[in-house]
């Protein structure tokens, strides 16, 4: 090893004490707490959280913090956003003279474009993106035109050129791959994760009932308007508990009109925002997570959910498959209303008996994810 660590520049929108944008931040956060003393870690990140118009709590804008992230330290520069510019970003650049950086997300001019023109002024730093689900065909279908001229711009610049990829699924890499980047060097790791609980706290589960948890940023991608549809289908007794940010208000307008017109064996509510460390008391006290993406290259709600012996109904666009095998959940279809609610009513026929063995696989399915898979390995060789 050499005398000095190296120097790892994380650029994202949100960190620390950020909790809203979901599992992009727990992700960054694991892989500080896990090689942060191994590397230098530094973050730029936006100084407020999702949706919100205030600073964060008990942190300096525009200068470098002291971040504690369990037992590591990274210095972390929570920026005002205002008069962002290519310039300003290689002033930053400059100043912490990085080994490497590692840009996570795809879709936002000052985290993303203005790094990359940035960096056509440095040949030496070993450049990493990871676009973190954002360039899946299920998430460049949500406003498709303003995305395709985006990354047309990016493509045609040459922005991307020699640059590394970090996918946290094989899906997402070849999803990628078809946007015909010419992406040569792409490396495929999934996200770290917290060790699972050691034995599942079982929830007695009556055949013909069933309580559902969503947890998860509500935008179009996630795709809780189409469960709200399939879930006014339904016949059984049918309970829906809601957490997350609402990203886009219009589109949650839109569920709180289905919302109003449940039949009444279906309840709905929304009870608000959640942090992480909350989400192990929210999932142990339903029967499973449901989340029906139309996209999703990691999801961490749903390996939390698995990690804490709760099984989950997802759809088919995620890296967790073949989940009913595994005793471990289910994958269901989107592509027709009454066949995801006829299998939701199926699910929830199950008695106590069948589905304490989902809960005991569900975690069985983590906990093989967490042993047997050297991860922390990876992104050292990652990080190079």
């Amino acid at each position: 090893m050499s005398l000095r660590q190296k120097k790892i520049l994380i650029i994202y929108e949100f960190f620390y004490p950020a909790f809203k944008a979901g599992g992009i931040i727990r992700s960054l956060e694991n892989i500080i707490s896990k090689l942060g003393n191994e590397y230098d870690f530094y973050i730029v990140t936006g100084g407020y959280d999702l949706g919100e118009k205030f600073p964060l709590m008990n942190i300096k804008l525009n200068e470098w913090n002291t971040v504690q992230i369990e037992q590591s330290n990274a210095k972390v520069w929570y920026d005002d956003k205002k008069n962002s510019s290519p310039s300003k970003w290689k002033e930053i650049i400059k100043t912490v003279n990085p080994d490497i950086v590692y840009i996570n997300g795809f879709m936002h001019l000052q985290f993303l474009l203005y790094p990359l023109i940035a960096l056509q002024s440095f040949k030496n730093i070993k450049t990493i993106i990871a676009p973190r689900g954002m360039l899946q065909k299920g998430a460049i279908n949500v406003k498709p035109l303003k995305k395709f001229l985006y990354l047309e711009f990016i493509k045609l610049a040459g922005l991307t050129k020699n640059m590394q990829w970090h996918f946290t699924s094989e899906a997402e890499a070849v999803e990628a791959q078809k946007l015909g980047w010419g992406i040569n060097s792409a490396t495929v790791i999934p996200n770290l994760f917290h060790k699972p609980v050691s034995t599942p706290a079982f929830l007695y589960k009556e055949g013909g009932i069933i309580k559902l948890v969503y947890a998860s940023i509500i935008t179009p991608k996630k795709n809780l308007f189409y469960l709200l549809e399939t879930l006014v289908l339904c016949t059984q007794q049918i309970e829906l508990n809601i957490y997350g940010v609402i990203k886009e208000k219009a589109y949650w307008e839109d569920c709180k009109r289905l919302i109003s017109q449940m039949p009444s064996h279906i309840k709905v509510q929304y009870l608000g925002n959640y942090h992480s460390s909350d989400v192990t008391d929210i999932f142990v006290q339903h029967h499973a997570m449901i989340l029906l993406s139309k996209a999703e290259n990691f999801g961490h709600a749903i390996v939390e959910s698995l990690s804490v012996g709760r099984p989950v109904i997802t759809s088919e666009f995620t890296s967790w498959d073949h989940l009913e095998a595994q005793k471990a959940g289910w994958n269901i279809s989107i592509d027709d209303k009454l066949v995801t609610a006829s299998a939701i009513d199926q699910i929830a026929k199950m008695d106590n008996y069948v589905f304490e063995s989902f809960y005991s696989g569900a975690l069985q399915l983590a906990n093989n994810q967490y042993v047997t898979k050297d991860y922390v390995a990876a992104y050292k060789k990652l990080f190079g």
